[in-house]
């Protein structure tokens, strides 16, 4: 019962995502259908756990471009957006539940976080820098940046508040399948376990974020107290969970409207070209 409690957590957390992703598009002049929005956002999904290099990206970037009369590029800064608020609220919450109440739990990694994204966060800036000078870049990159630019208006502490919401189901999620397993965390413990998987999730890993976040579940469990079989058995639900219902989901809708998974690949090859 708590695993299916976990799944339907699973996916409203995906629904929110979806409507948070339609916002972004309608401040940025696009008109998607909301039917396509949360289609083609399981969709993604689904083409993240079946393909690698972030596949599903490409896949919602194609093909929501004409159905929403926008350019790839506005697509593309809507997902840049989705990323960023993603990155904020998780390191925030990492910071807040993993070190400053939990400890030194998680300090390492907190940092190493840290690290990483200013790394990248510096590099971009100075890139963007660098490009801004010529006026052919500045067109090309507007678009991109412009969800960005337009979180610093009252959006932005809308899809802040929506994003944290997110967080918070994501967290239930993981309590869920915490209870699944008879390993019962409260709040604040399901909020460090998802917040330290998600920063591990920024290192580059393989489909479905196998390997990065399976390795943060089961750090996590044995920090709270789990034993080492109760690590394995949180970590083979989590990923039924998490992965089962929203490929299958997925896969359901892109053959019902948009051609398939051989039509997917295609649009994946397309946009890498």
């Amino acid at each position: 019962l708590a695993a299916f409690g976990a799944v339907l957590l699973y996916g409203l957390a995906t629904l929110v995502r979806g409507e948070r992703w339609h916002r972004l598009l309608i401040d940025q002049g696009a008109t998607p259908s909301r039917r396509d929005t949360h289609a083609l956002n399981a969709v993604g999904y689904m083409a993240n756990n079946l393909l690698p290099a972030r596949a599903g990206d490409a896949v919602r970037v194609v093909l929501m471009a004409p159905r929403a009369a926008t350019g790839m590029r506005t697509v593309v800064g809507t997902l840049l957006a989705e990323r960023l608020l993603d990155v904020a609220v998780v390191l925030l919450l990492f910071a807040i539940v993993g070190y400053g109440v939990l400890g030194a739990i998680g300090g390492d990694s907190l940092g190493l976080a840290l690290g990483i994204v200013a790394a990248v966060a510096v590099l971009g800036a100075g890139i963007v820098a660098v490009l801004w000078r010529r006026q052919r870049a500045q067109a090309f990159l507007l678009p991109i940046l412009s969800s960005t630019i337009g979180l610093r208006s009252r959006l932005g502490a809308v899809m802040l508040v929506v994003t944290l919401l997110v967080w918070a189901i994501e967290a239930g999620v993981w309590m869920a399948v915490g209870a699944a397993v008879g390993f019962h965390m409260d709040p604040i413990e399901g909020t460090y376990l998802v917040a330290l998987a998600s920063v591990f999730a920024l290192i580059p890993s393989g489909p479905g974020y196998a390997g990065t976040q399976d390795a943060a579940a089961v750090i996590g469990i044995r920090a709270l107290g789990g034993a080492g079989s109760v690590a394995v058995a949180y970590l083979v639900t989590l990923r039924f969970v998490i992965v089962v219902p929203i490929t299958v989901a997925g896969l359901l809708l892109a053959a019902a409207r948009y051609g398939g998974v051989r039509k997917l690949r295609a649009t994946r090859a397309e946009a890498s070209g």
